[in-house]
């Protein structure tokens, strides 16, 4: 069942993984420590600084994006052959 299935998992653990990543609410109500802060966090302190620097910003957003982009460039191959194989009978 689990061979079967691997393309269903694959997609769960994509979309838990880009949920966490990108996760901004609870670090902010549970961290105080700007250290231990995670990237989304980090950007929005960037972006209210009394200096804002767009290219500063705009280097970071490139660099929160990668990881989620690389994770999916590496499991598409998983994802899209037997997606597409698993609807058409015969």
């Amino acid at each position: 069942m689990i061979p079967a299935a691997k393309a269903d998992l694959i997609t769960l653990g994509m979309f838990v993984f880009i949920g966490t990543w990108g996760e901004f609410l609870w670090p902010l109500v549970i961290l105080d420590d700007p250290n231990l802060y995670t990237l989304p966090l980090g950007l929005q302190q960037l972006s209210s600084s009394f200096s804002l620097d767009w290219r500063i910003v705009a280097a970071g957003s490139v660099v929160s994006i990668l990881p989620v982009l690389l994770l999916f460039i590496l499991l598409q191959r998983f994802i899209l052959p037997s997606a597409s194989g698993d609807a058409v009978k015969g």
